[in-house]
């Protein structure tokens, strides 16, 4: 049994009231059988209306705390084995007998829903109630530790024999280890299974790759001079466009400085001339590589007579 206040009880409605369309995070729901499920009371309206309209019947005097119990929810049913092999018909008549038994003791006034879940390990009955008593709204009063144990001898003494069922231990945990290692091993499994998955992926990926290595490694020799010499200028061309590459990329610093100092000397300062040599760079590379064998020709010797002459001539 769970108490719940306000804020919880649309999310135990969404839970109870499923369809197809339901996002199940419990492992256990086949929403492939959800269609099966059925009830005993339908709710007929929203679980929050059909609480806010019995609260308002009872006149009370003071409002209700906004911490208070507003459901109880309980799961009824047994285990796989009583189940087994039971015609749905009979079933229902369980499930049946514990609703009236429910209604008789706490009021069918105060039963919001009874749906019994057909899509897990093993059919049971969620049933939802107002804990109404004495007038007010009060679960401490109707489930308190004591009570509750008193709830579960006289729902086996009174549906429990007819359907052959003995009570539990008392305060045995059994029933909730059971669901909570379940739950864990399919958690488990699911880990397990994503895991093998991926491990197998990677295990092709490197084999794919091992036996590319392996092709290109055992490709015979050719025969034929002819196709040797053309396989090596193959490679001696691949090979050529590399390093042409790598030159590009490691063009001598000092080629650049110079090119700076120029730029400056012409007035464009030398944050211009960063700019200027940046973009050359950038939109311009064989342009960039003519300048450069500019300004060494300019350097030699016979550039400089060239020079001298010039001013000679003037």
């Amino acid at each position: 049994m769970k108490k719940l206040k306000r804020q919880s009880v649309g999310n135990v409605e969404r839970e109870n009231e499923r369809d197809q369309t339901y996002e199940a995070k419990n492992p256990k729901i086949d929403l492939s059988r959800t269609h099966d499920n059925y009830h005993i009371i339908a709710a007929p309206q929203s679980y929050m209306d059909f609480i806010n309209k019995r609260i308002a019947s009872l006149n009370l005097k003071r409002k209700v705390r906004s911490d208070a119990i507003y459901m109880n929810t309980f799961v009824l049913g047994s285990g796989h084995e009583f189940f087994e092999g039971m015609p749905t018909a009979k079933q229902r008549e369980f499930f049946e007998d514990c609703v009236k038994f429910f209604a008789y003791k706490y009021g069918a006034e105060n039963i919001i829903s009874a749906v019994v879940h057909m899509d897990e390990t093993t059919p049971h009955l969620h049933l939802n109630l107002v804990p109404i008593t004495g007038g007010k709204l009060c679960s401490k009063d109707l489930f308190s530790p004591k009570k509750l144990s008193m709830l579960q001898s006289e729902l086996a003494e009174v549906v429990g024999k007819k359907w052959g069922l003995k009570r539990g231990k008392i305060g045995s945990t059994a029933r909730h280890v059971e669901a909570a290692e379940y739950t864990a091993n399919e958690i488990i499994a699911k880990a397990q299974a994503a895991a093998s998955d991926t491990k197998q992926q990677a295990e092709q990926y490197l084999n794919g790759i091992v036996q590319s290595v392996e092709s290109t490694a055992d490709k015979p020799i050719p025969a034929k001079r002819k196709h040797a010499e053309e396989e090596i200028k193959t490679l001696r061309a691949q090979n050529a466009a590399l390093q042409k590459s790598l030159d590009i990329k490691n063009k001598d610093a000092a080629d650049l400085f110079e090119q700076l100092q120029h730029a400056e000397r012409v007035g464009k300062g030398k944050d211009s001339a960063f700019k200027m040599v940046g973009d050359i760079l950038a939109a311009y590379p064989d342009e960039f590589d003519a300048l450069l064998k500019k300004s060494r020709a300019a350097k030699s010797p016979f550039s400089a007579n060239i020079k001298n002459s010039g001013k000679g001539g003037k």
